[in-house]
């Protein structure tokens, strides 16, 4: 593998090679003319080592592993923005493009046109891309404009379907399966790679003949790890049907989630939000594939939380042991602590 030297190395080779016996000590005409070239030497070999990385997949990065992956026909997952409705009190005109925020500063823009009388609902979309759109109901509260004649806002239901790029580790990931399997007429392959294509899914797995001969169920989450939205399962049913060998029925849908309570017993101090989010962390990254979850791999999490000393009586939903069906996504929703007595 091709690795840059340093500049003192490459003086050093010019000096050695160099057959004048002119001093070559620092300060004197030649080491400098020697010194200028090697550090102009240095940077490029800098860039030679750039290049060599940038040039396979493994090491690239960025726009060139964007262009690597598309010569496999595998494109980067552009980011997508947030989509919703508010809902407007007041009588008034909204016009297409006025902004609506959170107390964070989120913005929203209206998708149309709409008069309200008394009060009215509006379809709206995140201003930037990104998650960052993804906000939860009644959020969206903040009029930072002058509308006449409305007075208040907010959302019922939570907006959806904002992705982040798709990362260089997950296009990496997809090129790999891309490339190294078998992915030919209508097999499983041909399925996930159909699917993980599209904008917004973040993961996914092929049921064949779920429902008998010729059937194939898809099940996907979305690129933030939780249930897909029905406008990205209709995206990928789409998609698929268009691509989809003739005499296939396909079933697109997306696992629902699973609430789950964990109870324990701790010595110590625990943060109940810290230690939801790693369960969620690790529970994402096994989504569609884990078939159970247990309290020994709890443990092992809470345990590496600061100021935990020990912990037992681990509980999930009331079971040491919990079961996790592939219609279903396994979430955190709360975390009971207790005190561990000695």
């Amino acid at each position: 593998m091709y690795e840059a030297r340093e500049q003192e190395d490459i003086l050093q080779e010019l000096q050695a090679a160099s057959g004048t016996p002119a001093s070559k000590i620092e300060g004197t005409f030649e080491n400098d003319m020697l010194a200028a070239n090697s550090l102009e030497f240095a940077k490029v070999e800098v860039e030679l080592e750039q290049a060599y990385k940038a040039a396979f997949a493994e090491t690239s990065w960025g726009d060139y592993l964007t262009m690597i992956a598309a010569q496999f026909g595998v494109d980067r997952k552009r980011a997508g923005k947030a989509k919703g409705i508010i809902t407007v009190t007041g009588t008034g005109s909204v016009s297409k493009g006025s902004r609506f925020a959170t107390a964070a500063g989120v913005l929203f823009a209206a998708a149309q046109n709409v008069d309200a009388v008394g009060s009215a609902d509006i379809p709206v979309e995140a201003v930037l891309e990104g998650a960052a759109g993804n906000v939860a109901a009644g959020t969206v509260n903040v009029i930072p404009m002058s509308i006449p004649g409305i007075s208040a806002v907010t959302n019922k239901a939570p907006m959806a379907d904002g992705y982040d790029e798709e990362s260089d580790e997950a296009l990496l990931k997809r090129y790999y399966i891309a490339v190294r399997t078998p992915a030919t007429s209508g097999n499983v392959y041909h399925y996930f790679n159909w699917a993980m294509s599209v904008k917004g899914v973040g993961n996914c797995k092929i049921l064949p003949l779920w429902n008998g001969p010729g059937t194939v169920k898809v099940l996907i989450i979305d690129s933030n790890g939780q249930t897909a939205s029905r406008e990205l399962i209709k995206n990928v049913a789409d998609y698929i049907e268009s691509v989809r060998p003739i005499g296939a029925t396909v079933t697109v849908a997306s696992p629902v989630p699973l609430g789950i309570t964990v109870s324990v017993a701790v010595k110590g101090a625990l943060d109940k939000e810290a230690c939801k989010k790693a369960i969620n962390t690790r529970l994402a990254k096994t989504a569609l594939s884990a078939t159970y979850l247990s309290a020994a791999q709890v443990i092992d999490i809470i345990m590496n939380q600061s100021s935990v000393e020990d912990c037992d009586n681990v509980l999930l939903n009331d079971t040491p042991r919990l079961s996790i069906g592939a219609d279903v996504l396994p979430v955190v929703e709360e975390v009971k602590v207790s005190a561990l007595s000695t």
